[in-house]
């Protein structure tokens, strides 16, 4: 009897444990969200950059009318890529510019906690902007973006996890580089170029609604490359944030 009460108090105190790294990683995914709804300081700019990209972007969609599809994909994902860099890079400069890097580092939670905390706020950043670009450049190209959603959304999930979760770990590496600011977007690219490139591929075969094997590669590599990024982001996480 005392070994099975152990083992209960044991599986208790492991859920109680479970429960607050939960409740800690919610609560860092809370404040960022409700910090940015209330300040509003970089997601309007980044939906505005997204839009102006689309738009210049769009005096160039019908050059080349037999490769239009794939020129539009590969513009959308380049205009994803680049005013998600606005929401990328701010993820960790605003907690040093406000005074509260020591805390977050101090939060008594793993640092893997923080990063996966500050990838679901950049997931949900990006998904956001790809909600607006995606119908914005199909209305501007008359480019069928949305004919087969469900392919759509998966191209969209897939590589909006890769280039989030490379762009939070090098953000974060990014922000304790002294005058480091503004850097996140030339640390992520040289890494980030298979996922843009898989993606735009992707997207373009969605459009033609060719979904062979060609396809099939494509988001393997978009799946690969995110499990990856998530995995370098959770190990890594400790050492990047280390002064």
């Amino acid at each position: 009897m005392p070994h099975v009460r152990n083992t209960a108090g044991a599986a208790r105190k492991g859920r109680l444990k479970e429960d607050s790294v939960v409740e800690k990683l919610w609560w860092i995914v809370h404040k960022d969200l409700v910090s940015e709804c209330r300040a509003r300081r970089v997601w309007p700019a980044m939906l505005l950059l997204g839009a102006v990209v689309a738009l210049i972007l769009s005096m160039e969609m019908n050059a080349v009318p037999g490769e239009k599809p794939r020129l539009v994909s590969g513009f959308l994902w380049l205009a994803t890529f680049f005013a998600g860099m606005l929401a990328l890079d701010r993820s960790f400069v605003s907690e040093r510019e406000e005074g509260c890097w020591e805390s977050l580092r101090t939060y008594p939670v793993p640092p893997s906690t923080v990063y996966f905390a500050k990838l679901a706020v950049n997931v949900v950043a990006l998904a956001a902007l790809q909600a607006v670009l995606v119908p914005l450049f199909a209305a501007l190209s008359d480019v069928p973006l949305l004919a087969h959603p469900a392919a759509m959304l998966s191209v969209s999930l897939l590589g909006n996890l890769g280039i989030s979760s490379l762009g939070t770990l090098l953000g974060a590496l990014a922000a304790g580089i002294r005058h480091g600011a503004n850097l996140t977007a030339l640390l992520v690219l040289p890494a980030a170029i298979p996922v843009v490139l898989a993606a735009t591929e992707a997207t373009s075969l969605a459009v033609a609604g060719d979904f062979g094997s060609a396809w099939w590669r494509w988001i393997q590599l978009l799946g690969i490359a995110a499990g990856l990024f998530v995995t370098a982001g959770w190990v890594l996480f400790d050492f990047v944030i280390e002064e």
